[in-house]
């Protein structure tokens, strides 16, 4: 692991799945080379809520876990259980500051529950954790990809993220490790 000066802190902003929110951990720490750790919890996000739609406003949030942000956080990453919008997007996936600190992804469209399908939680996990390492990966500076398969492709719907790959394509990789030569991708 990667001495760092920071730690990548995960934020459960609402009610999301604990278990899925500590599965996110050790992978994210492979991926960054930076240990993580758990932040008290945003309990509260009816603020970001919006009956018109019926979803939660992202940057709304995000703007609430950056006023939240530790002193030793390298980046800060909340996970919601709601329904996230932007204004031009039916919903999103997630949200980032692009090369800044904070992100926020949702779980609620990634759970396999919400289609009917009970077992599935290797997909949920699956996802969840390439729409973290996503979000996370532009707050290290990193834009869309145009590899389908790199974990950077913007994904438009469940199939794009069920295709793309977790890790980071060669391209992709390259720039993150000029941008952070710390992280272990």
């Amino acid at each position: 692991m990667a001495q760092s000066a920071g730690k990548i802190y995960l934020l459960p902003a609402g009610e999301p799945d604990a278990a899925v929110v500590e599965s996110l951990s050790v992978p994210l720490e492979k991926r960054f080379g930076f240990p993580c750790a758990l932040a008290r919890p945003i309990r509260d996000i009816e603020f970001a809520y919006d009956p018109s739609r019926n979803q939660y406003f992202c940057t709304a949030l995000i703007r609430k876990i950056g006023e939240r942000i530790p002193e030793d956080a390298l980046r800060m990453l909340g996970i919601a259980g709601v329904d996230l919008f932007v204004p031009q997007l039916n919903f999103v996936f997630g949200e980032a500051l692009m090369n800044g600190k904070v992100a926020v992804i949702s779980l609620y469209r990634l759970d396999p529950r919400r289609y009917g399908d009970l077992g599935d939680t290797p997909r949920y996990l699956e996802r969840t954790l390439k729409e973290a390492v996503h979000e996370l990966g532009h707050t290290f500076g990193l834009e869309h990809c145009r590899d389908s398969r790199c974990v950077m492709f913007f994904s438009n719907s469940l199939l794009d993220t069920d295709r793309k790959g977790s890790e980071f394509c060669p391209a992709c990789d390259s720039k993150i490790r000029r941008i952070h030569s710390p992280l272990k991708c």
